[in-house]
């Protein structure tokens, strides 16, 4: 009898059930692009992809190793800065933007 009960609930709940914007959103007929999934993945003004704060960490992260390695090497900040400094901001923006995701998911 219980059984019963919770399958007409759980059918209720069926057909209420709406799927979220990103999928109504869909085209069957569009074609899949690498543009059109950058556009789709990256531009939504209520649910941002990639938010103006997400590079932060990176640019963070390399000017902090630059000024560590100048202070304590005696290397040169500018050019500690162009490298290793692009490569640190890139992966760890990379990182975070992954990190983003997950948690939106």
């Amino acid at each position: 009898m219980s059984n019963e009960r919770s399958t007409v609930e759980n059918a209720d709940e069926a057909e209420e059930w709406e799927p979220p914007e990103h999928v109504r959103r869909l085209d069957p007929d569009r074609s899949v692009t690498a543009t059109a999934l950058l556009k789709d993945a990256l531009v939504d003004d209520d649910d941002p992809r990639f938010p103006r704060w997400l590079p932060l960490p990176g640019i963070a992260l390399a000017l902090g190793w630059a000024g560590f390695t100048a202070a304590t090497a005696g290397a040169e900040f500018l050019p500690a800065v162009v490298w290793p400094g692009a490569g640190i901001f890139a992966l760890t923006t990379v990182a975070t933007w992954l990190g983003w995701q997950l948690e939106l998911e």
